[in-house]
């Protein structure tokens, strides 16, 4: 039988896998629902939370609205979105500072109110 650890590691590359719970299980030889319920007994627990780790969702490119002679500014440019996992949006526009937007982010994906 698994010990709490190796599912600690087990749920992290779950996360970071961006796979649902029956495609990471099936790679894994494990049930999906087991994973889930270690998912949200760790979660649950009065230990740390797992890291919010960020993972990268699909992103759908649409082309740009066709701007008569003028080219958009930075104020008007449309802000490119990231949703994160826990339902937290987060509006970029172009132009902005890496640093910042990296702490924004984390900050972001914490399972904790704002």
């Amino acid at each position: 039988m698994a010990k709490r650890s190796e599912w600690i590691k087990r749920v992290k590359r779950w996360d970071r896998s961006g796979l649902d719970a029956a495609e990471f299980a099936q790679r894994e030889k494990l049930k999906p629902k087991q994973l889930q319920w270690w998912s949200w007994k760790l979660r649950a627990s009065e230990s740390p939370p797992l890291p919010g780790e960020p993972r990268f969702l699909p992103v759908r490119v649409v082309t740009a609205l066709s701007v008569p002679e003028a080219a958009p500014t930075l104020a008007t440019a449309t802000p490119i979105e990231i949703a994160l996992g826990n339902g937290r949006v987060v509006r970029v526009r172009p132009g902005f500072d890496p640093p910042t937007l990296e702490r924004v982010l984390a900050i972001a994906a914490e399972e904790v109110p704002c």
